[in-house]
């Protein structure tokens, strides 16, 4: 069994497990390897990043929230 197939199987029984926890991992995955290719060609991502979907629906990956102060 190759990488690829040891993921898949690794993700759907985690979705059968937990579903939540499945998609917060696939989201954050995503974010992350999208704004790596984004640095890596160059580009600082300082705002919304879209992504078009062409026929399809298109991702936007909103900037990152402002951290508040306690209190």
């Amino acid at each position: 069994m190759n990488a690829v197939e040891n993921f898949e199987n690794a993700l759907l029984r985690l979705v059968e497990e937990d579903a939540q926890t499945a998609l917060c991992l696939l989201t954050g995955a995503f974010v992350g390897l999208t704004l790596e290719l984004i640095w890596r060609q160059g580009h600082e991502p300082v705002g919304d990043v879209l992504i078009d979907g062409g026929e399809s629906r298109d991702i936007t990956i909103h900037a990152a929230k402002k951290e508040i102060a306690p209190g």
